[in-house]
């Protein structure tokens, strides 16, 4: 029951649809180090998903594919129904949710070389305020060859995605803003008996257009691409247990903004730490480090920031499971306003079997995002997040998968909005708000 942590990608690679609903419901704010923001469900990059005594069960029973030639492929069907309390961060503003989503997943069984392909969407419609629908979707493909003992591996992302005014350090937001994404990677391993060294190199593009409803607001200044190089070593100090070290450089550049500034930066990080995964009692995976970004075409002092990340699988019976994510840094850009907004998270994640084939979630995160402002004149953005939520999860058979869930989200931010007057606080620039989830989900393998 090995948890493997490969250099790659971004969402875990999840083979049967009752894990991406379980996700969705479920997923922390922010993504890992090592995954590096790229969907991981090609051929080469997908992670064990075993440790989880959910994940474990679901991964068993599900919907083996139909097998078109050397490919599998994987069709799913999902609906969910459920009422959101707040979409806007402002009173007044919850409603119904019905969002419908479909995808497939083809991966090819050759012995050696791999290749894939994913593509999914997914239609939300509130009835209650329409001008917060939207319609996301994704496609990603890639493959790897094998040299010998080495391996390369290449791969490309295109999606569409929403700004939401509920999420995390999206300051500003209101109505949903939406963005494109794309995303071309190649990464070269290169072994050498126990240890490993893989040179990446990542091109991003983000393109942003303006939000549908409420006072119009263009976030086209956020548009930009990143390049990145990375240096990733690992030296096997026993069967399933390395240790692990990771060199980042990138550079961004900005759309231009008129009448205001082009906010193009260079970027240096690294880590170390340690990947133990032979036990199949206790795992866990410790990176620390540091993080530079200097703002090229303006006169800003940057920052650097010390950069952690630590994650804990604990699994004291066949029934259960304890997970504990922590991490902070810049981590950019899984938050497109991540220019310089330094974000920590903390989650505690329970897991239990309640009955054959019925499965509980509980957990419960804190995380923090504080944003120095580029400009003198702009107050520093600070925003604080509690969560905490439960799922239920029925595998009914290897077809048909049932979540039930609900999740509370109460947010702090200071800096944000203009000052008013609070008992508490006094004249104070603060905004709070708070969000509750409930949702039923139906997934179907087809």
């Amino acid at each position: 029951m090995r948890r493997s942590f490969p250099a790659s990608l971004f969402h875990p690679g999840f083979r049967f649809a009752g894990l991406l609903l379980l996700a969705c419901t479920t997923s922390p704010a922010h993504a890992q180090l090592f995954t590096q923001y790229f969907p991981s469900n090609l051929p080469g990059y997908a992670p064990d998903l075993s440790s989880s005594v959910v994940q474990r069960e679901l991964l068993q029973t599900r919907h083996p594919g139909v097998m078109v030639g050397d490919f599998n492929v994987l069709p799913f069907l999902s609906q969910s129904t459920g009422y959101t309390t707040n979409l806007l961060g402002r009173p007044h503003s919850g409603s119904a949710q019905i969002i419908t989503s479909s995808g497939v997943r083809a991966n090819s069984l050759w012995r050696r070389n791999a290749l894939g392909f994913s593509a999914n969407v997914a239609n939300t419609v509130a009835p209650e305020l329409m001008a917060t629908n939207t319609t996301t979707w994704s496609a990603s493909g890639g493959g790897s060859l094998s040299l010998g003992n080495d391996s390369l591996a290449l791969g490309y992302s295109h999606s569409r995605r929403y700004l939401g005014a509920t999420d995390l350090g999206n300051f500003g937001i209101s109505y949903p803003v939406p963005y494109d994404t794309n995303d071309i990677r190649l990464n070269y391993q290169h072994n050498f008996g126990r240890f490993s060294i893989t040179p990446s190199v990542v091109y991003d593009r983000f393109d942003f257009g303006q939000s549908s409803a409420g006072p119009v607001r263009n976030f086209n200044s956020l548009s930009h691409q990143l390049e990145s190089v990375l240096l990733t070593t690992r030296l096997e100090i026993s069967r399933g247990n390395g240790v692990i070290s990771i060199l980042r450089a990138s550079a961004a550049q900005f759309a231009p903004n008129a009448g205001g500034t082009i906010d193009d930066y260079a970027d240096g990080a690294g880590f170390l730490g340690l990947d133990i995964g032979a036990d199949s009692v206790i795992q866990y995976r410790a990176l620390v480090g540091a993080e530079t970004r200097q703002f090229t075409r303006i006169s800003s002092g940057g920052l650097t920031t010390p950069t952690a990340e630590l994650d804990v699988i604990w699994t004291p019976t066949r029934i259960d499971t304890v997970t504990v994510t922590g991490r902070r840094g810049i981590f950019d850009p899984s938050s497109p306003f991540a220019r310089n907004q330094i974000v920590s998270d903390l989650r505690l994640q329970l897991d239990h079997e309640f009955r054959p084939y019925l499965f509980l979630r509980g957990y419960a995160e804190g995380a923090l995002t504080d944003s120095q402002s580029l400009q003198a004149a702009t107050p520093r953005l600070r925003q604080t997040q509690f969560r905490f939520g439960l799922t239920g999860t029925w595998t009914v058979n290897r077809y048909l998968t049932a979540v039930l869930s609900y999740t509370h989200n109460s947010s702090y931010t200071k800096g944000a909005v203009p000052q008013v007057f609070d008992p508490l606080y006094g004249l104070t620039s603060r905004s709070t708000f708070t969000t509750n989830t409930v949702s039923l989900a139906l997934s179907l393998a087809l």
